[in-house]
């Protein structure tokens, strides 16, 4: 079978739904990403923005719609894909045997990395880990053990990076910087989605994604949702969150 492709975009969702028996955790997500974007998502606990995440990352499969990847459908290529592809669940799992630096000596030679020790010493420096190297991830605080999980994704340097929750566990500086780290990231092409109920004050992804009881109930670019949702004063999570809700019952409403 040809490979099918829904767009040129690096990211395609299509008409996803995510069955829990008969609960619905996602129904009918479609939405594009380009290259080179950081996203946004937004949304109650139990929104979808998890399951959703690891859907996209092949960790579970959608009981409906495809998923393309660099114009590859996922469930044809999942095995190829899932190289370029990683998700940092918001509480990740480490080896209680390993420090943090063999943690990632583990992941390079996982992945077949040569050369791996300089880029591994600067993302330490950069995350404030490089002390703590030599120690084991269960003494560390959950946002280090975040951090270190995160320098492990970007050690194998993927297209797609997948974080859930990366600023819950951190603290204002710690979240500042990270966000900082994560448009550098971006610049250099990566493309990037997150799940978080907080941002750095007056820091704004390329587009939110506003989920609601598993569905995509808006989304758009910062001026964009500023204005379809008639958001005034500071654009926050907060404020998106309600407004789109709002939106959204007017709208329910009305077609009732």
């Amino acid at each position: 079978m040809a490979e099918e492709t829904l767009t040129s975009s690096v990211l395609g969702v299509k008409q996803v739904s995510y069955r829990y028996g008969s609960l619905y955790a996602l129904s009918n997500i479609t939405f594009e990403v380009e290259a080179g974007q950081l996203i946004s998502m937004v949304g109650r606990n139990g929104a979808g923005k998890s399951t959703l995440l690891r859907c996209i990352a092949g960790w579970t499969q959608a009981t409906d719609g495809e998923i393309h990847i660099m114009g590859k459908l996922l469930k044809q290529y999942e095995r190829s894909i899932r190289e370029h592809v990683v998700l940092v669940p918001d509480t990740p799992p480490f080896y209680d045997e390993l420090t943090a630096w063999e943690h990632l000596q583990f992941n390079a030679q996982l992945h077949g990395w040569r050369d791996w020790e300089d880029e591994a010493e600067d993302l330490l420096q950069r995350y404030g880990l490089y002390a703590n190297r030599d120690a084991f991830p269960f003494t560390f605080s959950r946002g280090m053990r975040y951090k270190l999980a995160l320098c492990m994704a970007l050690l194998i340097d993927p297209q797609i990076l997948l974080l859930d929750e990366p600023l819950g566990p951190l603290d204002p500086v710690s979240a500042d910087d990270l966000w900082n780290e994560l448009n550098r990231h971006r610049n250099e092409g990566m493309t990037i989605l997150l799940s978080s109920h907080q941002l750095p004050q007056q820091s704004h992804p390329d587009r939110y994604y506003i989920m609601e009881g598993g569905e995509l109930i808006a989304q758009g670019t910062p001026d964009e949702l500023r204005t379809s949702l008639q958001v005034d004063g500071e654009l926050t999570l907060d404020t998106l969150l309600r407004s789109a809700i709002r939106a959204r019952k007017a709208s329910t409403a009305h077609e009732a």
